[in-house]
Order: C-alpha cells, then sequence, then structure tokens
C-alpha cells in the first residue's frame, strides 16, 4: 500500500533549530535519564550531524514530548516531523528484536519497510490534519527476528501539535497483542475439535479427516496437514496409499510433481514417521520442500511463503504402547516454533487421537453388535430347527407309550405301569419345553403372532382353571376362580391356544411357590381392557426378582434361595403371548405373603362372527397336568425288603426321579430313606452308610449339604455321591474339590449308579475297619508306655529308699507280683502312690 506524503522539509540541525523558546536549553543527560538501553544509546549519539539536531536546539514540544514518553512504562513512540524520525522508551525494545538500536532517529519508513503499507496512512493521516486513529489486534508483518512475522498489535497514533497548533510529530502509543490472539485463534480450534463427534460408523480415517477437515480451515497455525494410520486401520472411506505398514488417509495444502492434485505425500516420501511409529516420540522435519518433493500451498495470510517444517507427532491409542498412526502438522513459516506453538499441535495430536480411539471402539462395538446379532440370529434358527427335530421322536415315543398303558389287552404289573406313568409325564414335559423353546423362537424371531377368534373368555378360562383343579387338590391348595359375568357378555378376539397356554403357565407357576393357602383366578372387564389376575399365598417375589421375572431363561429362587426346577421359559411366554394381542404382563409381591400377576389384553369385540364352541385344548393341558406331581408329591416312606445291604439317605427334589431311584436301590437290598430339600435331609440323616445327593435342589443345594455334612464330624466320614445333569469339567472340579466321593452324570445307567453305590459304602466299611485297628493299636502303645512310665517311676523310690541297685529294686516288684498274684504295673503303680511295697 503506497502513502504520498506532504512536500519534505529540510532536515538536519537547521530543522529544528530557530524555534522562539525563552526557556534554558536541555542537557542531554536530563533528556534521557537512567540506566535503560535507549538513554544510554542516546547520550552516546553524535547530535551534531543527526538528523533530529542537538537537543539543545530541539522545540519545546519535542522535548515536552521525550521527557512524557521517558516517564512512561507502556511503550511509545515519537516520529517527529514528516520523516516520522523515531524516539522511543525502553519498553519498545524488546518489541523491535533486531530493529534497535538502528531504529532511533531514522526515519520509520526506513525501519519498517515490510509494513509501511500499515503505517505510512495513519502517519499521513496526522500530517494531513484528519487526527489520531485507533487499531486493535492489527495484523502487521514484522521482521524483527530474521524472517518475516506473523504480528499483531494494537495502536494509536496521535498528532504532537505545537503552541499554534500545528503538527510537529506523531505519538504512537503501541502493543504487541500477538501472544493473546494466536491464543484465541488456537483455542477456537481447540474446540472446534473438541466438538467433533466420531460416534458414527465410519471407522478411524474418517475421524481423522474429519480433523484436518476443521484444521484446513484455519491454514493460518498448520498451513498443511498429513495423516497416516497404520495397515489396518483405515476404514476403506477413501484413497489410501500404503507404504512400509502406513497408509495415507488424508492432507491438504500440498500438491504432488505427479498425480492427483488432491494425494498427499506418500509415507514414502517421509522416512521419519517410521521412527515415530516405532518410538512413539515426536520428531521435526526441516526443509520440507526438498525432502518430501512437489509443492505446498503459499502459507496465509502474509504471502507467497511455503511451509519450511513439519512436527511429526504420534496418534496414540487409549490404553496402547503402540502409536496408531502419525499426524504431519507443518509449522507456519511466519512463525517460530516456539513452546506455545508446540504445546498447540500436541493438543491438536492428542485431539485426533481421542477422535481415533472413540472410533475404533464405536467400530469395535458395532461389530460386536453384529456378531451378537448374528449369534442371536443363528441361536434363533438353532431353536426353531431343534424344536421341530425333536417333535417328531417325541411323538414316537408318547404313542406307543399310550398305547400301552390304555390296552386292555396287557395286563402290567402296578411297579411296571407306575413306571411307563412315570416315563409318560417325563416324555410330556419334554414336549412342552420343546413347545416352549418353538415359542421363543418365533418370538425373537418376530413370528409369533396371535390368531384372533370370537371366544367367550370367561367360559374358558374357567374350563382351562378347572382342569387344572386337580393339582392344586393334590397339592393341598384351595383353587378359587372368579369371573365377572360382564367378560362373556360379548365375545372377545383373542388366539385361543396362547390364551390357555398364558393361565396353564401362570397356574403352574403359582402352585410350585405356593406350599399352603389359596390360588385365586379373577377375571374382570372394562369397555376397553380385559384383565386376569392369577394371585397365591406362596413365598412371594423380592423387587430385585420382580423385575426379571419375565426375562427368558431367568428362574426365580425357590424359599431357601436355590432355584426350582424348569426352564425359565413359562412367564416369558406369557409376557410374548400378551404382547402379541397388544397387551402386557405385570406383577406384584411381597415377600412372604404372596404374588399377583397380571395379564391385560385390549378388549376387541367379535363384531357378529360366528363363535366355535369352548373346548380347551386337550393337549396342551394335559402336558401342564402331567408335569405337576414333581412338585406337589411328598417323599413316600420307605418300604421293608427281606435283605438289607445298608442304609441310603437320598435327597431328591424332583418326584419321580425319587421314586426311580429309590425303587432302583430298594431292588438292589438298600435302605432308602428320600428327602426332597436339604433340611429335610439333615433331618432324617442319622448313621446311614451313604448320601445319595442331586447337585441341584430348591434353597441350600448339593454342595451346600455336602459342606455341611463334611464340617460335622459325626458325618464327616460318610460316603457321598453327588447327582447331576451338568456334565461339564467345572461341576466335577467343584464337586470332588467340596468332599464329593464320586460325581454321577444324568442320564445314567442304573447298573452303574448301584455299582459305584456299592463301591463307595465298601470302601467306606474298609477305611473304618482299619481307623477301628490303627486305634486299638494306638491304644496298646499308649497303655505300654505309660506302664513303663510307672514302673520305672517305682524303681527309683525303691532304690532310694533301701539303697539298692535297679536290678534289686526290680526283682522285689517281681517277688511281690508272684506273690500277690497281680500284674507288676498294678504292683508298681501302688508304690508310686503309696511310696512302699504291697504286703
Amino acid at each position: 500500500m503506497s502513502t504520498s506524503s506532504p512536500e519534505p522539509r529540510e532536515t538536519g540541525p537547521a530543522a529544528v533549530t530557530g524555534v522562539p523558546c525563552d526557556r534554558p536549553a536541555p542537557r542531554v543527560g536530563e533528556l534521557f535519564p537512567g540506566d535503560g538501553p535507549v538513554s544510554r544509546h542516546l547520550r552516546s549519539v553524535d547530535w551534531t550531524t543527526n538528523p533530529l539536531g542537538p537537543p539543545a536546539a530541539w522545540p519545546e514540544e519535542l522535548v515536552a514530548a521525550v521527557r512524557t514518553v521517558f516517564s512512561s512504562r507502556r511503550p511509545v513512540i515519537i516520529m517527529w516531523g514528516p520523516e516520522a524520525l523515531q524516539l522511543y522508551n525502553d519498553p519498545v525494545v524488546e518489541l523491535l528484536g533486531d530493529k534497535h538500536p538502528e531504529a532511533l532517529t531514522r526515519p520509520a519508513e526506513e525501519t519498517f519497510p515490510e509494513a509501511w503499507s500499515v503505517f505510512g496512512p495513519l502517519i499521513e493521516q496526522v500530517w494531513s490534519g484528519r487526527g489520531a486513529s485507533l487499531s486493535e489486534e492489527q495484523l502487521v508483518p514484522l521482521v524483527r527476528h530474521g524472517y518475516v512475522e506473523e504480528t499483531y498489535w494494537t495502536y494509536s497514533y496521535s498528532p504532537i501539535l505545537s503552541a499554534t497548533d500545528q503538527v510537529c510529530g506523531t505519538l504512537v502509543i503501541t502493543g504487541d497483542v500477538t501472544a493473546t490472539v494466536l491464543a484465541h485463534r488456537r483455542l477456537q480450534t481447540l474446540r472446534d475439535l473438541g466438538a467433533l463427534s466420531t460416534a458414527k460408523d465410519d471407522g478411524p480415517a474418517s475421524a481423522v479427516r474429519a480433523v484436518l477437515g476443521i484444521l484446513s480451515a484455519q491454514r493460518r497455525d498448520v498451513p498443511f496437514a498429513a495423516a497416516y494410520l497404520r495397515t489396518g486401520h483405515d476404514d476403506g472411506g477413501g484413497d489410501a496409499i500404503e507404504c512400509g505398514g502406513l497408509e495415507l488417509v488424508a492432507s491438504y495444502g500440498y500438491r504432488p510433481a505427479t498425480g492427483p492434485a488432491d494425494q498427499g505425500p506418500p509415507p514414502g516420501r517421509l522416512p521419519a514417521l517410521r521412527e515415530v511409529v516405532e518410538s512413539g516420540r515426536a520428531a521435526v522435519l526441516e526443509d520440507l520442500t526438498s525432502v518430501v518433493g512437489g509443492s505446498f500451498d503459499a502459507a496465509v495470510p502474509l504471502g507467497n511463503e511455503p511451509p519450511r517444517s513439519a512436527v511429526l507427532l504420534p496418534i496414540s491409542l487409549s490404553g496402547s504402547t503402540e502409536p496408531a498412526g502419525v499426524l504431519a502438522l507443518a509449522v507456519s513459516p511466519y512463525r517460530e516454533l516456539d513452546a506455545d506453538y508446540r504445546i498447540f499441535l500436541d493438543l491438536v495430536t492428542a485431539r485426533a487421537s481421542i477422535a481415533v480411539t472413540d472410533a475404533m471402539a464405536y467400530v469395535a462395538e458395532r461389530r460386536r453388535a453384529e456378531a451378537l446379532a448374528d449369534l442371536d440370529a443363528a441361536k434363533t434358527r438353532f431353536l426353531q430347527n431343534v424344536s421341530h427335530e425333536f417333535r417328531t421322536p417325541l411323538t414316537l415315543v408318547l404313542g406307543p407309550l399310550g398305547e400301552l398303558l390304555h390296552d386292555p389287552g396287557i395286563d402290567l404289573p402296578a411297579a411296571r405301569r407306575e413306571g411307563l406313568h412315570v416315563a409318560q409325564r417325563a416324555t410330556r414335559r419334554l414336549a412342552r419345553l420343546v413347545d416352549g423353546l418353538l415359542d421363543v423362537a418365533r418370538a425373537e424371531a418376530d413370528r409369533l403372532h396371535a390368531v384372533l377368534e370370537p371366544t367367550p373368555l370367561g367360559e374358558l378360562s374357567t374350563d382351562v382353571a378347572s382342569m387344572f383343579r386337580s393339582v392344586t387338590e393334590q397339592a393341598g391348595l384351595e383353587l378359587v376362580v372368579d369371573v365377572e359375568p360382564a367378560v362373556d357378555a360379548e365375545p372377545v378376539l383373542v388366539d385361543r391356544e396362547m390364551w390357555a397356554r398364558i393361565v396353564l403357565n401362570l397356574l403352574s407357576n403359582a402352585v410350585k411357590f405356593t406350599e399352603h393357602g389359596r390360588i385365586t383366578v379373577t377375571l374382570r372387564s372394562t369397555h376397553d381392557m380385559v384383565e386376569l389376575a392369577v394371585s397365591d399365598t406362596g413365598t412371594g417375589i423380592s423387587p430385585e426378582e420382580a423385575a426379571r421375572v419375565f426375562d427368558r431363561f431367568h428362574q426365580a429362587p425357590g424359599p431357601g434361595g436355590g432355584s426350582r426346577e424348569g426352564a425359565g421359559l413359562g412367564l416369558s411366554l406369557v409376557r410374548d403371548s400378551a404382547r402379541a394381542h397388544g397387551g402386557s404382563a405385570g406383577v406384584t409381591s411381597t415377600p412372604g405373603l404372596g404374588s399377583t400377576f397380571t395379564v391385560t389384553l385390549p378388549r376387541r369385540t367379535a363384531d357378529g362372527r360366528e363363535v366355535r364352541s369352548v373346548t380347551p385344548p386337550a393337549e396342551l393341558v394335559a402336558t401342564h397336568t402331567a408335569e405337576a406331581p414333581p412338585w406337589v408329591a411328598r417323599p413316600a416312606a420307605s418300604t421293608p425288603a427281606a435283605e438289607r445291604a445298608g442304609t441310603v439317605v437320598l435327597v431328591e427334589d424332583d418326584a419321580d426321579m425319587r421314586r426311580y431311584v429309590t425303587r432302583l436301590l430298594e431292588g438292589d437290598g438298600w435302605r432308602v430313606e428320600s428327602a426332597p430339600d436339604v433340611e429335610t435331609a439333615l433331618a432324617r440323616i442319622r448313621e446311614p452308610d451313604l448320601v445319595l445327593s442331586d447337585l441341584m435342589l430348591p434353597g441350600r443345594d448339593g454342595l451346600e449339604l455336602l459342606r455341611l455334612l463334611r464340617g460335622t464330624p459325626g458325618t464327616a466320614t460318610i460316603p457321598v455321591v453327588l447327582l447331576t445333569a451338568r456334565a461339564d469339567s467345572h461341576s466335577t472340579a467343584s464337586g470332588l474339590a467340596g468332599g464329593a466321593d464320586d460325581y454321577v452324570v444324568k442320564p445314567f445307567e442304573p447298573a452303574e449308579l448301584l455299582a459305584r453305590v456299592r463301591a463307595h459304602v465298601e470302601l467306606a466299611r474298609l477305611r473304618g475297619a482299619g481307623r477301628a485297628e490303627a486305634d486299638e493299636k494306638a491304644a496298646n502303645l499308649r497303655l505300654a508306655l505309660e506302664s513303663n512310665r510307672r514302673i520305672g517311676t517305682a524303681l527309683g523310690i525303691l532304690m532310694d529308699q533301701r539303697k539298692i541297685s535297679s536290678e534289686g529294686a526290680f526283682d522285689l516288684l517281681r517277688e511281690a507280683s508272684n506273690r500277690l498274684n497281680r500284674k507288676l504295673r498294678d504292683i508298681a503303680e501302688d508304690v508310686v502312690w503309696t511310696g512302699t511295697l504291697p504286703l
């Protein structure tokens, strides 16, 4: 920017003399006092040849200005005359850098040629009579440290007036605010980086591209940048150039000599990259253009200078010691790489590291979610396939069993018929479990759909509940069915089989957890909803369990803390069936007082459609009622056998399994005391030959029973054999480590179980006989040692009394033993107690 100046006036001593002044001429020491660098220099100047002339001839305005300026602690410059001859105080020295002291008394245009387009117009404004000016945070290019520097200043240019209001010079009050401007600018960049969201399905390469996108919008601090990630961290979201294990994934501010104009320098052009990755430490790359080749965009805002150096910084991953890549960040050619600049670049890289870490974590989580979804889909397909595959063999088992049991031409012994009934119940139970798994698979695949048909809901609910009455009576429970008449005022659209399954599952659950009292089935209706409630007076559910009771495969604990038998499907299917109708399922419970399960469905009316007669699904009801005996049966008393091998305490909560194993053991000659849980077993264990216990029991389990037996002296040596359906090595190790003698996995061969029981009883008897023999030997040894001790004491007494030798004393004891016909040790004991030989 050019500026015009007024007509040049004569300079030199004559230029400032001739001004009328009646004051005494100031001396140089008075004008420039103190020991500062400016005062020392000005006191050494040869003023006779200086453009300002001798201070004694200076006009009063200049002298007054000098006195004011040199007494100020703020940076102030006097630019005297149209030539802007400069005088300034000590605070200006640091701001001028290499320009001091040559700038003193020299024209400003000679001192600041690189900035005269900024300063010249301001001085012209003062001399043209347009008054003072104020500039804040003004960009000023300065060469004060050997290079063109980006600096920012706040300053005012004011006229120095004579007594006649003529402009004599310019007073410049200035301040270097470069640090403040740079800090604000860099802080804003860091804020933008901090607000960067990497919670996208784009990967780490896209994260560093976003970082470079923010930096490229503020190139004053980073005129060129390139991001390199280690092979495998690129997400394929752009063109990546690979070399030596690093990929270039993003860049700006660089033009290669050949190839696409927007392609950054390949990793092979920056050999220091490998060093940074291997060491994890930053490196500074000098002479950037020569090393990399190609060309760099001119750095803004001052001119056409390309960046000359760059800092290579490792991109770190949280929790890893190996860098994920490297950021190459160019240093502005208009700024020195000082501590503040380096801290800024470190913070940029730290933010890039966070972005890459977050992106990788997001990708890992997405892949994990996809893997879980695939696994869940595979599980659903497996459940569907295995459920279908199970149904055929189950049908082939149930059919012949039913024919055999109901064939009047076959006369089965009572024991055999009972065994077939047990097999039928177990097969129906398995069939119900298969159906439940199939429904779970349908629900998870979102294919559990209700087939709605007009239904007198009260009638269907009453019939289904009534068919369950025999189960509740067998369990000693009262069943109350309360159906509001308004329910059947108009048929409701429901899936009849689903509704029957809801009622049966809730009743089955109530019977399982209610030992005495009442189960109440209530059905209510409003104009838009139907509500089924099944209440019991059972053990109740804690608030923690109530929140999970409808979860698939979750089993609520029994009264003692253990789990009841079952797969944890019934209540989850109740919830799924309710949702298939657009309804919901819930529970309220008070521990110790009982629970109320509620199913609410929207009331959809039939709108005149024909209503089929209500018939509860017979097979479904039979399956549920067949499963009930194991919950409600009580252990049977043992029957005597002609010949007993010993006593076995059997602990098994499944009544069918308990009866089956009891029959096996009794057939082998054992007397059996059976119990459904640990508490009952402990009350019946007296002196059995063996304890045979299931591992999973209601309340305290088989391992807890084992710990109790081993921790009690009277039962510590009783052999214990555990029964379990868990065949994994961890379960086996847990049982054996707890002190079990053996571990039998269901299903088992009867002969194998009986052989193991006999073997462990026989081993226990042998161990007992060995211990008895060892105890007898130990008692004899103790007696011999005690006798020897008594005899020795008696010999000592006699030797002392009669002053004889040990042989003489022993002869006296032997003579007394023969004479009195008593044992030698008894004679010795008399001597010890009385001090004399017995007469």
